[in-house]
This record gives C-alpha cells, sequence and structure tokens, in this order.
C-alpha cells in the first residue's frame, strides 16, 4: 500500500479520534444543562390568569420529587371537572409555555410544573426522563393525597414530556393501578436515538461519524447527573402498560422522527399520523384540533 494512502488513513483516524473525544465532552452539555424560557413572575403570573375563566382557581404546592429536586405545582380548579390532567411539557419548555393547553381540555383540572423546578433553578440537569420521571410519580401521589383517584388522572404530554410519561406509567403501574388516560405526542423512542436525531438535525448525514461519541457522551452524562441513560427508554416502557393510551404525530418530523413512534404504537397503541407535519405541529393540524382529538380518546376511555 502506497505510504500517502497509509498516512492519509492514519490522519482519518487520528481526526476520528479526536472528533469523538470532543462529541463525547461537548453533547452531555446539550443534554443536561438545556435552557428554559427566560420569564419574569408578571409574565408567569400573566399566563395562568389568561387561563382561569370566572368560575376557576389556581392553587400552589412545593413537593419534594427524586434526587433532591422540589417541584412547584400550579393547579387549576374547574367547577364540576371530570378529573386532572397533568400537562408535561418538552425539551426547553417549562410549565408556563405548556400550561396553555388546559384551554383544549375546558372539562378538566390542569396541574402544571416545570421538570426538576428548572425554571426557578436552571442550574439542576436535564436528563429527559432519567430523574424527571421521579416527577411525574410525585405529582400524581401528590393527586391521591388530595383524594384524587389514579382512575381520574391523565397525562397530556408532549415530545421529551411523552416520552417521560411512558417512563413514568411504567414506575407507577409496577407499584399500583393504572391512571385514566395519556394522551401523547412525539415521544421519543429512547436516549440514545434522541440523541442521534438531535446530532443527525445539527451536522446532517455525517452524524454517524459521532456515533462513538454519541455513546461515550450518554455513559458521561450518566455519571454527571448521576442517572442510568440504558433506563431511559420509552419504548421499553411502554411494553404492557394497562393505562390507555393515544398518540399522535407528524410523519414529517424531524426532531422525533415517526419511526420512534411507529415502534411505541407497535405495542398496541393507536397512533394518529398527519401528513406533512413536523414536530409538534401534529396537534394543530389533526382534524379539529388537538381539542377534538383529545376529546374522541377521553369519550373512548369513559370520560
Amino acid at each position: 500500500m502506497p505510504r500517502a494512502l497509509i498516512r492519509l488513513g492514519v490522519a482519518f483516524l487520528a481526526l476520528w479520534g479526536l472528533v469523538t473525544v470532543a462529541a463525547a465532552f461537548a453533547l452531555p452539555s446539550l443534554l443536561l444543562a438545556s435552557g428554559t424560557p427566560q420569564r419574569t413572575e408578571p409574565e408567569r403570573a400573566a399566563i395562568l390568569e389568561r387561563l382561569r375563566a370566572p368560575d376557576s382557581t389556581w392553587t400552589e404546592a412545593r413537593i419534594p420529587s427524586g434526587g433532591g429536586a422540589e417541584l412547584h405545582l400550579h393547579l387549576l380548579h374547574r367547577r364540576a371537572a371530570k378529573g386532572v390532567a397533568i400537562l408535561l411539557h418538552g425539551f426547553g419548555d417549562d410549565a408556563f409555555g405548556t400550561a396553555p393547553r388546559a384551554n383544549d381540555l375546558p372539562e378538566w383540572d390542569a396541574l402544571v410544573f416545570t421538570f426538576r423546578g428548572r425554571d426557578e433553578h436552571p442550574e439542576v440537569p436535564c436528563t429527559l426522563g432519567g430523574w424527571e420521571r421521579t416527577d411525574v410519580v410525585a405529582a400524581v401521589r401528590y393527586l391521591e393525597a388530595q383524594g384524587v383517584p389514579r382512575s381520574r388522572i391523565v397525562l397530556v404530554a408532549s415530545s421529551m414530556g411523552a416520552g417521560i410519561a411512558l417512563l413514568a406509567l411504567s414506575d407507577l403501574e409496577r407499584s399500583g393501578a393504572k391512571l385514566g388516560g395519556a394522551l401523547l405526542e412525539s415521544p421519543f423512542e429512547d436516549l440514545g436515538a434522541a440523541a442521534r436525531d438531535h446530532v443527525r438535525g445539527t451536522v446532517g448525514a455525517v452524524e454517524w461519524v459521532l456515533r462513538p461519541g454519541e455513546y461515550l457522551a450518554m455513559a458521561r452524562a450518566g455519571q454527571l447527573a448521576r442517572f442510568d441513560p440504558s433506563r431511559v427508554s420509552p419504548l421499553e416502557a411502554s411494553r404492557g402498560l394497562r393505562t390507555p393510551l393515544a398518540l399522535l404525530a407528524g410523519d414529517a418530523d424531524t426532531i422525533t422522527p415517526i419511526g420512534g413512534v411507529r415502534k411505541i404504537a407497535q405495542q398496541g397503541y393507536p397512533l394518529t399520523i398527519v401528513r406533512g407535519a413536523n414536530h409538534l405541529e401534529a396537534g394543530a393540524r389533526v382534524p379539529g384540533g388537538f381539542r377534538a382529538w383529545s376529546s374522541r380518546w377521553l369519550a373512548a376511555w369513559g370520560f
């Protein structure tokens, strides 16, 4: 083999090694240190006030969650509500970004919180479910302590929140009864797939070059934030759930591609696909909007 080709091969391997190491150190920060919207207290209060009808009220509570986190719960009480919808936000969002979804569920009380309390404590790492699953469990147990049975609690979630909902349902059902239902838009498949999709959306088709760095980055993120990345698998968590689920997704989604959502749906859950919809566009573009879609499934579940 000509020396020039050998040198070229060695240079390529050296460059690949450097890129892999760089990815292993750079990628964890994209996950663990993801930002949340910068909102003032008056802005947060205004968002909640716009959702409050004359016959409804907001109450607040602070509860502990796993890993030492504290959750700031906001609960909208409505007259003659059918139950409580726990609204779970996506990556980079917070409680106040997802709270307007309560408008699509006018017959339900609504509970919102920011995962890990990161809107007030942004230094707390985001783990895409490694710890956030305990937040949902804590919220459900809080409602139970207030006299709300699990059969009257539904999870309404999108993207990261939808994946976390599946993780939490798996944990909850191992220790108790099923919930009333879960309406999930574009859940991610697992942490590895989420990392690949994120990197692919940034660098394009050459993402495979960074694959070894992605594996190293997940392991390092787990060490830094004290969680097991291999357990962050909504797909695995979805197997055998008793809580009724309905899935919604767009077939043009580049953030949580339809292939991963289909794998979850193959565990026996109905999936509505909106043609041409990109990430989190399906809820607005499904016929009748999210309110009509969710009402149909809630009625099917006896609500």
